[in-house]
């Protein structure tokens, strides 16, 4: 029998969600107890772990850092893969999305230079972005992005492989 690889999830909010409420989200989407779970600000992960044995592994490892643009916070989380299992990639998009009235762009199996974005209704469509140290600015996607009223929408980005 083959096990899933640790992997990552990573992605950008709309909604900067508070540490406890992204501690709770975590905690209830992979279904893990609260020792199993490491939240902290990416700047700060030294300070939060100094603690902590080194030796301790967590199977899910979340930082989160404040974004500009288009979002509001960029977040990583790294998990084992048992939890890979019970939850993908697009999955926990979906639910982060839902659950922070929020919508996330995460990257997975898109052309180059294309992201899908998770809306809070749980559609979701292709978009085009600029970034530049924190920010992050849409410039086009496949369908209107509620709150975006400027984001020019673009069918052809479909097209792009």
């Amino acid at each position: 029998m083959t096990e899933t690889e640790s992997t990552g999830y990573d992605g950008l909010s709309s909604r900067l969600v508070p540490e406890a409420e992204l501690r709770a989200f975590l905690l209830d989407c992979f279904g893990i107890a609260g020792h199993e779970l490491f939240v902290g600000r990416d700047d700060r992960v030294d300070e939060e772990l100094r603690d902590v044995p080194q030796d301790k592994v967590f199977a899910a490892f979340c930082t989160y850092r404040p974004a500009c643009g288009h979002f509001a916070m960029g977040f990583d989380v790294g998990i084992e893969g048992r939890l890979a299992d019970r939850v993908g990639r697009r999955e926990f998009a979906e639910r982060f999305a839902a659950r922070f009235g929020a919508y996330v762009l995460y990257g997975d199996t898109e052309p180059p230079g294309l992201w899908t974005v998770i809306l809070v209704d749980g559609s979701r469509l292709l978009a085009a972005m600029d970034e530049e140290d924190d920010r992050y600015v849409l410039h086009a996607a496949t369908a209107p992005v509620p709150g975006l009223p400027g984001l020019r929408v673009d069918e052809g980005l479909r097209r792009i492989r």
